[in-house]
């Protein structure tokens, strides 16, 4: 594993949430692009998986709630009110320097991260990893502990996928990810996650909270004018596995209209949502898109980044 397996903040998973059926029946823009593998049945039985593991340790979640699960008792999920059809949260970890089943390293290494934030004076803070699971096919576990945020002392308005949560694992992590040339070779050639970009639409909100990833990841963030109305925020992240493929990078983006293409605008009929997330990966192959809708209104447009040769 890389020395970066040990840096803080490092990027864990990105979730897409999509309707039941299609993760019964993925889509054949995603199945053409990706290899998909099978998931499992989360703590609970509201919500299943299914994984799309990158050679750089990170994956993306298709996660659905299952079909005829109460509304209300769907709403009482973290997740539960955000639409489907969205990358809608992504993770962050901070790795053990050895797996070892039962090694809590990482949470312990997470209370710096939890005072930084603390001291930052943002208002918001991230509460002690709890625990977690999902049941495979075959009955075993997968266990992790979640740090989720607490907002009771922020001041200004309150976004659930505004900041990222963060993830332990109880079990090794190559049960939860298992990094295999097999499981991570795409058909569209990804390799790994070139970045994570949050846009968000108020200039307050957005404000609020560069504070905050300041301290998550430790530095300032670089400011960045993109164009006359976009300005954005810039850090360096780290990946669980190999860093050889090129940097990865958090982007915090105000001018959230700038940010979708016509095609984009076209399907979501003109309407910007307040706050968004989008993924650039990084492929042996040439430059381009994955692009589909699982909901109509949205399209998922996933950015081909070829890796450049050293």
């Amino acid at each position: 594993m890389a020395s970066q397996s040990t840096a803080e903040s490092a990027f864990d998973h990105v979730i897409l949430l999509i309707p039941h059926a299609q993760l019964v029946s993925i889509p054949q823009w995603l199945s053409e692009a990706f290899t998909i593998l099978d998931g499992g049945v989360h703590e609970g039985g509201m919500t299943e998986n299914k994984l799309i593991i990158f050679q750089d340790g990170l994956y993306l979640e298709l996660i659905a709630f299952v079909d005829g699960l109460n509304p209300q008792h769907r709403a009482m999920h973290p997740w539960g009110k955000q639409p489907d059809g969205h990358i809608i949260h992504w993770a962050h970890t901070i790795l053990s320097r050895e797996e070892e089943e039962g090694s809590n390293e990482s949470e312990e290494r997470f209370r710096a991260v939890q005072a930084r934030i603390q001291d930052s004076k943002v208002g918001i803070k991230y509460l002690d990893p709890e625990p977690g699971f999902r049941t495979m096919a075959d009955g075993s576990k997968r266990i992790w502990a979640n740090a989720i945020p607490n907002f009771d002392d922020y001041r200004g308005q309150i976004l659930i996928n505004q900041q990222p949560f963060w993830t332990f694992d109880r079990t090794p992590r190559s049960l939860r990810a298992p990094t295999t040339p097999e499981n991570t070779s795409h058909p569209s050639g990804v390799v790994g996650v070139a970045a994570i970009s949050l846009f968000i639409k108020d200039k307050q909100t957005l404000n609020n909270v560069v504070p905050l990833y300041n301290a998550i990841f430790n530095k300032p963030g670089a400011e960045e004018t993109v164009s006359d109305s976009v300005v954005r925020y810039k850090w360096e992240a780290a990946a669980p596995a190999h860093s050889e493929f090129g940097k990865r990078y958090f982007y915090l983006y105000h001018g959230v209209e700038g940010a979708f293409t016509k095609e984009e605008m076209a399907e979501a009929n003109g309407v910007v949502p307040e706050i968004f997330i989008k993924l650039a990966l990084y492929t042996n192959g040439e430059a381009g898109v994955v692009k589909g809708t699982l909901v109509k209104g949205t399209l998922i447009t996933l950015e081909l980044i070829p890796i450049v040769s050293s």
